[in-house]
């Protein structure tokens, strides 16, 4: 019998993934959490992707045709979704049997919390461990060098993006879901949880290694604008850390309008100085 009103949605984005589809497939379905839903949004696929989750039957599933525009994809799997939490995972990745209960359990015992995300195994292409801050001021600070939450592991509240009125904007092409991250960060908690939480596949196909250098302002931007947001916060006149923003920022500022430093070498300056002064203060 399927739930009306299960606890998670799982949200995956298809697109001509029959050569992995199955194995993803596999690990939502083998979840020791049971309690779910899984959207299956085609994104306009050309290959057998269809034909392959049709082929299951578990009341679980439901498989959403979509046209061919990935953004619009997404941000229709998290309209529709009806859990009280949705669960992130690209067509190409697994989860680990435990994610879902992991998840589910520490946003239940943490309600400050707004979306959370865990660490990775890749495998494929490069083999290795993505591991990720725990705390929500680290997470916020390091957005100035990646991505606050890997994607494939992101956990969020649906109702929280709801009262925020927030979702996947396609002008952040690729780096959409880390702009949507740096959002959620601004308007409440994230955390990471330090265990591996899905296995990331990793190949010369991904979109993000596609389409990185042609993206890089994109992405160089959103880490201007969680950069200002930082600022904000430093420069308040009655904050303890001001008189040393006042000293520091307008030198950094210039080295870089003289094109002196790169904008990521920028980046970096304003990281250790940011990173000292939290070592002194809280902000």
């Amino acid at each position: 019998m399927v739930n009306d009103n299960p606890l998670i949605t799982v949200v995956t984005p298809v697109y001509n993934a029959e050569s992995f589809i199955k194995e993803t497939i596999e690990s939502v379905l083998c979840q020791t959490f049971r309690d779910f839903e899984f959207l299956l949004l085609d994104d306009g696929s050309t290959d057998n992707s269809v034909d392959i989750i049709r082929s299951y039957n578990d009341p679980r599933i439901c498989l959403i045709p979509c046209e061919h525009d990935f953004i619009r994809t997404v941000n229709q799997g998290y309209s529709r979704a009806k859990g009280k939490y949705i669960a992130q995972l690209d067509h190409d990745d697994l989860m680990m049997p435990y994610r879902l209960q992991i998840q589910y359990d520490f946003m239940e015992t943490h309600p400050t919390i707004a979306a959370c995300g865990g660490w990775m195994h890749c495998f494929g292409k490069r083999t290795h461990v993505i591991s990720m801050p725990t705390e929500h001021e680290q997470i916020v600070l390091d957005m100035l060098l990646h991505g606050p939450i890997l994607n494939p592991t992101g956990f969020v509240r649906k109702q929280f993006l709801v009262e925020h009125q927030l979702k996947h904007q396609s002008e952040y092409s690729i780096y959409a879901d880390f702009k949507l991250w740096s959002e959620v960060s601004k308007r409440g908690q994230l955390a990471n949880i330090p265990q591996i939480l899905t296995l990331y596949r990793t190949s010369n196909e991904q979109a993000t290694e596609k389409y990185a250098s042609e993206c890089s302002d994109i992405l160089t931007g959103i880490k201007l604008e969680v950069l200002d947001y930082l600022l904000s916060r430093l420069t308040d006149v009655e904050h303890p850390a001001a008189q040393y923003t006042h000293q520091v920022l307008p030198l950094l500022q210039q080295l870089k309008e003289k094109e002196l430093v790169s904008v990521d070498t920028y980046l970096f300056f304003m990281y250790e100085m940011i990173s000292s002064l939290i070592k002194k203060v809280e902000i």
